[in-house]
């Protein structure tokens, strides 16, 4: 993978250029953003260039090198294709049977998920090994692995490198890795990829240099969205409306219709304020999505819910969103104003929230939106909402 086919990121891009190109490449990074910012994607683009044979840097006016690794010479496509001998991956994975299995049992997976979707997050992760009900794990046997690797030399690289995905799990195992991660052999260089800093064990904190990845811009996501994904500007603009930032979430509702949402969510309101709309009950409906619905397109209606809710509050303190709703959203908004209470607009967010939770946890989806339809039936007619 190349800088070139990342999305953003210029200046994180050029940051790790520059090292290279001033020979001050810290042993043991961590790249920390959150999820869908492309942080990982940046782990393995770096690891291309850093064994790259021709890489190219580009010393500008301001002495900012800017540049990329060359795609051509067989380190490259080695690292392209992630065979490269000596960069090595490490990732959470999952038990089977009482065994005790290591990131290299799993490789093949590993790759064409990355192939698929490099900004997956753990629970795609985890979804792809067909294992949702398990928890994931990087295991004492792994990190014992990681430094019996170290012993040897590079295979045919000037570096070798491990690159860590998700050191959130390595929970207290990670304490195996403290020496090496301090005093790694020359030319071997650790990326550690995490979403959250809070669940990383501080010894290993202390002992990294730490890279803080931003979000990804709107219109970053919005480019892509409509020039890469073919999607309709309007649509691009309203996934990336409710994605803050994360691509993963967006590459995932771009394979929805937003229209689709939109109309199924207005119909699921309507049914809850009046019993029943053009004869469907909410017994009909949530056989519907049950039967017509992935779990991912479900999720996509919660957080399409969860988001007009939020752009409820934005119209009714801010104003002037119709930038940011389509005429059927401003006036749905708008009725909300005017008959929900500030207390009653936030239960709906808090439930919608607890429902987004509790389905990426496998709850049963007609369970799931025949409780939420209930919760908003009472609310909706406790304050007399009106919707035409």
């Amino acid at each position: 993978m190349q800088f070139s086919s990342i999305i953003g990121q210029e200046s994180l891009k050029q940051q790790l250029i520059q090292s290279v190109a001033n020979k001050r490449v810290p042993h043991a990074i961590m790249l920390l953003g959150q999820e869908g910012s492309g942080h990982l994607s940046l782990a393995v683009a770096f690891a291309q260039y850093l064994n790259c044979e021709n890489r190219f840097v580009d010393e500008n006016i301001n002495n900012d090198s800017t540049g990329d690794s060359c795609g051509e010479c067989s380190s490259c496509m080695k690292s392209q294709k992630l065979i490269h001998p000596d960069i090595h991956f490490t990732y959470p994975v999952v038990s089977t049977k009482g065994s005790k299995p290591k990131s290299t049992d799993f490789i093949e997976e590993w790759r064409k998920a990355f192939f698929e979707n490099p900004y997956l997050n753990i629970q795609d992760w985890i979804e792809s090994l067909d294992a949702e009900n398990k928890q994931g794990n990087i295991s004492v046997e792994e990190c014992h692995e990681i430094i019996r690797s170290l012993n040897f030399k590079s295979f045919e690289s000037i570096y070798k490198i491990y690159i860590i995905w998700m050191p959130e799990f390595l929970r207290e195992a990670g304490n195996v890795l403290l020496k090496s991660l301090e005093e790694p052999a020359e030319n071997t260089i650790f990326i550690l990829v995490a979403d959250n800093q809070e669940q990383i064990l501080n010894t290993i904190l202390s002992r990294v240099q730490l890279l803080k990845i931003p979000r990804l811009k709107d219109e970053e996501i919005i480019f892509q969205l409509e020039h890469k994904q073919g999607i309709s500007v309007k649509e691009a603009h309203a996934i990336t409306r409710q994605v803050d930032g994360n691509f993963n979430e967006a590459l995932k509702l771009a394979g929805n219709s937003e229209d689709d949402n939109e109309k199924l969510y207005i119909l699921f309101l309507r049914i809850c304020l009046k019993g029943s709309h053009e004869g469907k009950t909410l017994i009909d409906f949530c056989e519907k999505v049950n039967t017509e619905l992935g779990r991912e397109n479900m999720k996509g209606l919660l957080r399409y819910g969860l988001d007009l809710m939020r752009e409820v509050f934005v119209l009714e303190h801010i104003g002037e969103t119709k930038a940011r709703l389509t005429e059927n959203e401003l006036k749905l908004a708008q009725y909300m104003n005017q008959r929900l209470s500030f207390k009653s607009k936030e239960e709906i967010i808090k439930r919608l929230e607890e429902s987004c939770f509790h389905l990426e946890r496998n709850a049963n989806p007609k369970i799931l939106f025949m409780n939420l339809g209930i919760f908003l039936s009472h609310l909706l007619k406790r304050n007399e909402v009106v919707l035409t």
